[in-house]
């Protein structure tokens, strides 16, 4: 029966229109976050796809020593797919010519996630349009990089000795996304058959060989098999933040974002939901009386009030996942021409968090408002003035807060973000909301001393009369605006900041391996071909031995990747653009003796603290330094950087090379091939396939960025319209007593313009304070980038958000100048 009596009454109340305001707010709410959470789905694996592009794989295993067949075999058995690969450096002639190459050994199953372009030919345009394909070389044949053709003097179809076997170069390496490898060691590649490698004599150089094993699959899947088998001393897993620092820093702010974005937008639609909610109920306190006049208890009430909840959610939530599958696949279809690449589907768990924040979104935020329906005595059906007791406010508070924590942990999957943002919204709202009242009450003593236009006072008094009320109003058009501020705020100053990490002439190209006899002529061809370079900086691998005297092998860190290979230590008393200090003094680097400065991170794994005395080994001596700073550092600058920097005199008797970066345009190649041909000895690494992966990231977060700003926008409309149209009863009465006391029309609107603009700058200038606090918190502490006050939105936003309230509200409260004033007082009485 309560079933039944709940849908007729559902079903009348929204042909009267009772509902329509409460199901758009909700239809909303469920629409923006389904899409939002679509848009991250998609977006977030199609920015994993990339970067496992650079990483070659989701997983992988990285060892010196070959990698026992077991672990193919339980990778197999999980049903994941696997690729080996081994690379090491040779020398590699042909004819007279011989260069050192860095071999790639690859069997059947690679390329696994990597993206490989291969070209038959060497000129530009070959280059240009060569598509990428799913297999390696095959035997007896290599693919090369054109820098080894630039060094041997060869072309694609020249035989080349290898070890003990001589095989022909059937094509060019274009891209090779899994390239990666350690920049102070890359020579030019050369890509070969796995068998052939194991046929050339080149796989019994001990340590000099990398072993990997890549995977690829279900990620429980891909956990279980780390899982199963203990790890060698010399064997390690590796991830993209191993492989790539730049991508690995990029994709991080850019999930951060999208987390924040959603978790705003769910905020404002939450809001919208709970003022259309309060408006549904005071509405309804005729009807509940009736209700139990006809001797439904108060339990019966409750459970058809819950019961049109459950079905109102169940409508709302089928047609906004109906509308958020529209909208995409309209805003697809807008930017097809934007978007790099076909985006993969959103996983199931993205529809399923889109239709739980409905019903979470309407039982936390709509239910404490209907909840004292069931307690409406059946005495109002004579008197009018009885309402029942509401809920405690606080009661109110918590269940919204607990549903919206628990709508935010779904959205980012990170409780401590979730909890964190919720206790710190809460004490901004609560200070905004003790602000206003605050700046109400000095208004009206200040106001009540000077004479004021007729149409200003009535605006005046209808603000300060309930100032509840009013602050109420005004802190929800504070939040929307506030909410809006720090999404534009964050993409302005997010996309400057990776646009300043990656800018327009980045350098794309390292050069390694510069020795001192060389080093002015090196730069001079540089100057000569008009190619800007960075500085030159002394270069010298060597390995950490102790610290404070203690081995580092005896200590927890033993494992760490830094222990076990060479380091890139160096000199030099000018701080790089891309360091910053962090602990300590820079000027014991430039004026001191035996001092070195520490990268943060490392710093802090290895447990590196001021004062601590570090033994390296390096150039076949062993030598000291005492730890004077630590620097933070930015790997994604496309710039030399190093863990170690020492004071000058530690390494002025260590033999090092040099090593400097420097942007080559593009259709320069030429220029390129020219400076290896008359450098040899000096490795130049050619960036631009990485960066242009790095671009390609960049392209689909800003895209991610602009289709997310569209829903929190939408958002925000629905808390305007909402607060709006809450309102309307309120001032229609009013607008009824004014107008039979002698108002006119024109009166009437200048005093609803007036307070309406006092509204929107009041509100504007709340969320400009509360805008500041949020960014700064944002910026500093989640996102790592340098805060930058608002400065002149300060000035612009107050009369904008004055108008752009004005305007809508006008329209919106049209009715109150057109309804007859007997009308309304009619309705009253009735």
């Amino acid at each position: 029966m309560i079933l039944r009596l709940a849908s007729r009454l559902l079903w009348r109340e929204a042909r009267s229109g009772e509902l329509t305001l409460i199901l758009l707010a909700l239809l909303l709410a469920v629409t923006s976050t389904t899409a939002i959470a679509l848009f991250s789905s998609r977006l977030g694996l199609a920015m994993e796809a990339r970067s496992n592009q650079m990483l070659g794989a989701d997983l992988r295993l990285q060892s010196t020593t070959p990698i026992d067949d077991v672990w193919q075999t339980d990778a197999a058995r999980l049903g994941l797919k696997t690729a080996r690969t081994l690379t090491f450096p040779s020398v590699v002639l042909h004819g007279d010519d011989m260069t050192l190459a860095a071999i790639k050994a690859v069997d059947a199953g690679y390329p696994l996630r990597s993206v490989l372009r291969i070209s038959a030919q060497n000129d530009e345009t070959s280059l240009a349009a060569a598509a990428p394909i799913t297999h390696g070389p095959a035997a007896g044949e290599v693919w090369v990089e054109p820098r080894l053709l630039a060094l041997l003097n060869a072309q694609p179809g020249d035989p080349v000795e290898v070890g003990t076997l001589t095989l022909r170069i059937t094509g060019v390496v274009v891209e090779e996304s899994d390239r990666g490898g350690n920049f102070y060691s890359l020579s030019p590649r050369l890509m070969m058959n796995w068998d052939d490698a194991q046929a050339s004599g080149l796989t019994s150089m001990g340590g000099r060989l990398n072993w990997r094993l890549l995977v690829a699959g279900d990620a429980a899947a891909l956990s279980e098999w780390r899982s199963l088998r203990e790890l060698d001393a010399n064997q390690r897993f590796e991830s993209l933040e191993d492989g790539n620092q730049a991508v690995a820093r990029t994709l991080d702010r850019a999930r951060r974002y999208l987390g924040i974005a959603a978790l705003l937008a769910v905020v404002l639609a939450s809001v919208a939901v709970a003022i259309s909610a309060r408006r549904y109920a005071s509405r309804h306190f005729d009807i509940s009386a009736l209700m139990r006049t006809f001797g439904l208890s108060r339990q019966q009430v409750l459970r058809i009030y819950t019961t049109q909840l459950a079905l109102l959610a169940l409508l709302a939530t089928t047609l906004g996942l109906l509308l958020a599958a529209m909208v995409q696949a309209i805003l697809l279809q807008a930017l097809a021409g934007l978007i790099p690449e076909t985006l993969p589907e959103a996983a199931l768990s993205a529809w399923w968090l889109g239709a739980s924040s409905g019903v979470l979104t309407l039982f936390g935020f709509a239910l404490p408002y209907l909840l004292p329906l069931s307690r409406v005595t059946p005495l109002r059906v004579l008197r009018r003035d009885l309402e029942p007791v509401p809920l405690s406010g606080w009661l109110i508070s918590a269940l919204a807060l607990a549903a919206l924590t628990l709508l935010l942990w779904a959205f980012t999957q990170d409780p401590w973000l979730s909890v964190g943002l919720m206790l710190g919204g809460s004490v901004l709202v609560l200070l905004m909301l003790a602000a206003l009242h605050g700046l109400i009450r000095l208004a009206r003593q200040w106001l009540a001393r000077r004479e004021l236009p007729l149409a200003l006072r009535f605006a005046w008094q209808h603000i300060s009369r309930n100032s509840r009320q009013s602050a109420g109003q005004i802190l929800a058009f504070a939040l929307t605006a506030m909410v809006m501020l720090v999404i534009a705020s964050l993409r302005s100053d997010l996309l400057a900041d990776w646009q300043a990490s990656l800018p327009e002439k980045a350098p794309n190209v390292f050069a390694l391996g510069i020795q001192d006899d060389e080093r002015d002529a090196f730069r001079q061809s540089l100057q000569a071909a008009g190619l800007q370079h960075e500085k030159l900086y002394p270069m010298v691998p060597g390995r950490l031995l102790s610290i404070n005297g203690e081995s580092v092998q005896t200590l927890k860190v033993a494992d760490d990747p830094a222990i076990n290979r060479d380091l890139a230590l160096t000199s030099d008393a000018e701080l790089p653009a891309s360091n910053r200090v962090v602990d300590g003094d820079w000027a014991d680097i430039v004026g001191g003796q035996g001092q070195v400065s520490v990268e943060v991170r490392l710093a802090r794994r290895l447990g590196i603290r001021m004062g601590d005395e570090l033994t390296f080994s390096a150039g076949g001596q062993t030598f000291s330094a005492v730890v004077s700073s630590l620097r933070q550092v930015d790997w994604g600058a496309m710039t030399p950087n190093f863990y170690m920097m020492f004071s000058a005199d530690v390494l002025a008797q260590v033999p090092a090379a040099y090593l400097t970066s420097f942007y080559v345009p593009g259709g320069q190649q030429a220029t390129l091939t020219q400076l290896i041909r008359d450098y040899p000895g000096i490795t130049l690494l050619d960036m631009q396939a990485v960066i242009g992966q790095i671009q390609g990231v960049l392209q689909q977060v800003t895209l991610a960025v602009e289709l997310i700003l569209l829903f929190v926008l939408a958002a925000a409309l629905l808390v305007m319209l909402a607060s709006l149209v809450a309102g309307l009863p309120e001032r229609l009465r009013e607008g009824a007593i004014i107008r039979t006391l002698g108002g006119s029309r024109a009166l009437l609107r200048r005093a609803q313009t007036s307070e309406l603009m006092l509204i929107g700058a009041l509100a504007a200038l709340l969320a400009l304070s509360g805008a500041e606090a949020v960014c700064a918190g944002l910026y500093m502490g989640l996102l790592d980038i340098p805060y930058h006050s608002l400065g002149w939105v300060w000035l612009w936003l107050p009369p904008l958000a004055a108008v752009l309230l004005a305007v809508p509200g006008l329209l919106l409260m049209r009715r109150t100048v057109q309804v007859a004033p007997l009308t309304v007082l009619r309705s009253l009485v009735d």
